[in-house]
């Protein structure tokens, strides 16, 4: 190459970095200097707990913990005290929360998340591996993608294998047993062999009876007893869409704006609503034909409109809480959403891959990339 050449392919290169820098800072001022900064494109964000309107607690892949209380212009880095992602993070009041994560992962805090104290709930799966504590051939910590927290003693978190964790005593001891729903002697040996310690997503209890779990092969379970015996509640999503129960596609969330109305979403795009307390489902259509990546998370505010995100940027947007139509973060999104959260109808976040985190102060009409 030429002088002339390369003094025209440095012009070139030095533009683009403008661009790039330019680009990287829509909606978030200047950029921090690398030593301070907090949020990296390498970040993977799984959930966020909201202690108030501008006060989120972010949790994500290598252990992360961010905080911010001014609606994410400043986040802090707290430490976790481990390098396992973490999936699922929930508060019982301004003080005492949970995460959970890889590897039976569980963390506890008295301070509203200032501080985390790793708690030993032995989630191994298997009944030798607990009752061994781990010392058996081939024991491994389930992973605990989800938790719900009743109040400031009860915890329930549930993963892999069909692992259930519960705890009474704000985390001192922890009972862990595989969920084993009500007919399951009766079922024949295919769907037994199909149906067998499906991994469970996500959970969600009203109080310390009542609860609802989604997972594998489009398993919706429904306990009265605290998690003593489940139920099994998806049969009525079996119809004209789907023929046979073992083709239901796995569901990623479940969420319930009473105990009443709630919904489901996972594979496929697809979205299943209840309005008499998980007794009946039925699909609901986002009607944006080229979305058929997975749904990953939904949330109701308290005027019942509904927001669901997903895999490839996906949102779509029920203002009625029953229609759906597609919604927009007001900028091209193309990494995966893991999860939605509103604190109120004005104030939400979205959180997912490649460091992204999103909020809005007026329900969702606006939307402000936060980069830290």
């Amino acid at each position: 190459m030429n002088l002339t050449g390369l003094r025209g392919l440095c012009r070139a290169l030095a533009l683009c970095l403008v661009v790039l820098t330019l680009g990287a800072c829509h909606d978030s001022g200047e950029l921090e200097p690398l030593a301070e900064q907090k949020i990296y494109v390498s970040d993977r964000f799984y959930d966020i707990a909201l202690l108030g309107p501008k006060h989120a607690i972010v949790v994500g892949y290598k252990g992360k913990i961010l905080n911010t209380t001014d609606a994410g212009v400043t986040w802090t880095a707290v430490d976790s005290g481990t390098k396992q992602p973490l999936f699922s993070i929930g508060f019982a009041d301004d003080k005492i929360g949970w995460i959970v994560g890889q590897a039976g992962t569980v963390l506890h805090t008295k301070d509203g998340g200032e501080t985390w104290q790793a708690q030993d709930a032995g989630a191994y799966m298997g009944d030798d591996c607990r009752e061994s504590k781990g010392e058996g051939d081939n024991c491994n910590l389930a992973p605990l993608f989800s938790l719900s927290v009743v109040d400031a003693k009860t915890a329930i978190a549930i993963g892999d294998r069909s692992t259930v964790a519960r705890t009474d005593d704000g985390g001192k001891t922890w009972n862990v047993y595989t969920m084993k729903p009500e007919g399951l002697d009766q079922m024949d040996l295919n769907s037994l062999l199909a149906f067998e310690d499906p991994v469970l997503y996500d959970i969600q209890f009203f109080d310390g009876d009542n609860g609802f779990v989604v997972g594998e092969f489009g398993k919706i379970f429904r306990t009265r007893d605290g998690g003593k015996t489940w139920v099994e509640k998806q049969a009525s999503l079996v119809g004209k869409e789907y023929f046979d129960v073992l083709d239901l596609p796995t569901f990623f969330d479940v969420e319930f704006l009473n105990r009443e109305v709630g919904y489901v979403c996972g594979l496929e795009a697809r979205i299943a609503m209840t309005t008499d307390g998980g007794e009946t489902w039925a699909w609901r259509h986002h009607n944006v034909h080229e979305y058929t990546s997975p749904f990953y998370s939904s949330d109701i505010l308290p005027n019942g409109s509904v927001w669901t995100v997903g895999a490839g940027g996906q949102v779509v947007i029920a203002p009625d809480g029953r229609n759906f139509k597609q919604g927009s973060l007001g900028t091209q999104v193309n990494n995966w959403i893991r999860e939605v959260e509103f604190y109120d109808n004005d104030n939400g976040w979205v959180v997912g891959g490649f460091g992204f985190i999103m909020n809005t102060n007026d329900g969702g009409k606006t939307w402000f990339r936060r980069i830290g």
